[in-house]
């Protein structure tokens, strides 16, 4: 059975994931027209560029999972996954948790977009865009920083569970 689900939330940065798509298309054609002006013994031949067109498709795929980032809230934790195949996933147990608090989130501050580890913060982050996102402080001093969409919402939702959890 699946757990409940008290708050769910999903965040796109589109900038992301159309521009850095659209760049890569470009390259990708510049690099196939440009092959034909390349020595010869460097051009691609045959399969080369079937290969080489195969791989941008894969970075692409990569950067438009990485693009999205959908966040639940549950009873039994927080969860946090990029894109709807959840290439990476992370589950926020709530016993770990000290305090959680929204916070305005600065990409700059985390080292730019997408999951950061950040050692002299001594905290993660997924970040997508600059905006409202949680704060997680845990007991172990570590800290969890998540940029989201209704952020408000989710700090409820998430502060009624704590509310209900047994004193520990």
């Amino acid at each position: 059975m699946a757990a409940e689900n008290l708050w769910r939330g999903r965040l796109t940065n589109p900038a992301l994931q159309w521009g850095v798509t659209a760049l890569i298309a470009v390259l990708t054609m510049l690099g196939i027209y440009g092959n034909q002006f390349a020595a010869p013994e460097k051009q691609m031949r045959g399969n080369d560029v079937v290969w080489f067109t195969l791989l941008m498709v894969l970075v692409v795929a990569i950067i438009t999972q990485f693009s999205t980032l959908i966040t639940e809230v549950r009873r039994d934790g927080f969860y946090v996954q990029f894109g709807v195949a959840g290439i990476f996933r992370r589950k926020i147990a709530w016993e770990n948790v000290a305090k959680v608090e929204l916070i305005m989130v600065r990409p700059t501050e985390w080292g730019g977009w997408g999951y950061r580890w950040v050692p002299w913060r001594k905290g993660t982050a997924a970040v997508l865009r600059k905006g409202p996102g949680l704060r997680f402080d845990f007991a172990n001093g570590k800290v969890f920083v998540v940029t989201i969409d209704d952020a408000e919402n989710a700090l409820a939702a998430i502060r009624r569970v704590l509310d209900e959890l047994p004193p520990a």
